[in-house]
């Protein structure tokens, strides 16, 4: 989640998207396009990473359920090898957060290299998700949510004619509260002992208002890459950085909302 300024867009007078190259549903058909290319990596990835390691645990248990001996060192091969591919995945991420806004500033190479890359990064590390045994009907029902809640945040962000950095604010305040609730909550149980209730309750309260925290950014992001948009002009690089912030605010979006709807449905 995150802006920045895009190949000295503060120095050229504001324009209409129209007059950039790309009428207004264009540039949004771009961003779509874009960022839906960087969830089917993401997703694919995930998918086929999580199907390859559970096809080789199937093949290393015997019918007790427990590791065939002459499996124990292959299974303790392929363990080290995922665990090795979520570190560098983990830090591929935080190095990249950094890489796409600066070249996009600078307007130096195609993003589309570290793009893609971000995008089977991420899908390596939702393998984790996968394989901890999440059911597919629990994905998809998030996934839905997410779609509906970040299309709205979008629509919020892309058509209003207000300046919405107001809603920067707001969502920095909610974090700080959100922040303090779970330093004070955390210390009062420790000093006072919950119950499982308790803590489901202070769970549940401080993950949906990250949620709301989440939408309020991507209606933000999407208020500023439109004056982004407006000020550059039409360039794949501008829709692949565009595509690349709202790619970051939807994974982080459905993240949050699977892990309410798991958590919910655990303690049923």
């Amino acid at each position: 989640m995150g802006y920045a300024s895009f190949h000295n867009q503060e120095a050229s007078e504001p324009r209409e998207l129209t007059s950039g190259g790309l009428s207004e549903s264009k540039a949004i058909a771009k961003i779509y396009g874009y960022m839906g290319i960087g969830l089917l990596i993401t997703g694919v990835i995930a998918f086929f990473g999580a199907w390859l390691f559970s096809s080789q645990i199937n093949a290393w248990l015997g019918a007790d359920g427990f590791l065939i001996p002459e499996k124990i060192s292959v299974s303790q091969t392929w363990t080290i090898i995922l665990f090795g591919s979520w570190i560098v995945s983990f830090i591929g991420l935080l190095v990249l957060s950094f890489v796409i806004p600066i070249k996009a500033a600078r307007g130096s190479g195609s993003l589309w290299v570290p793009y893609i890359l971000y995008s089977v990064f991420m899908g390596i590390l939702l393998t984790a998700v996968l394989l901890a045994g999440i059911p597919f009907w629990m994905i998809g029902e998030a996934f839905g949510i997410t779609t509906l809640a970040f299309g709205a945040m979008f629509a919020l962000g892309w058509f209003s004619k207000k300046d919405l950095s107001i809603l920067a604010y707001i969502a920095m305040f909610i974090l700080f509260a959100v922040l303090i609730t779970a330093i004070v909550g955390t210390i009062t149980f420790l000093v006072r002992g919950s119950t499982a209730n308790q803590r489901f309750w202070l769970d549940m309260g401080i993950s949906g208002a990250m949620v709301l925290v989440i939408m309020l950014i991507t209606a933000v992001d999407t208020w500023r890459i439109k004056k982004i948009c407006s000020k550059a002009g039409a360039s794949t690089n501008l829709y692949l950085y565009c595509a690349y912030v709202m790619y970051t605010d939807f994974i982080t979006l459905l993240l949050r909302i699977l892990y309410i709807i798991a958590r919910a449905q655990g303690r049923k």
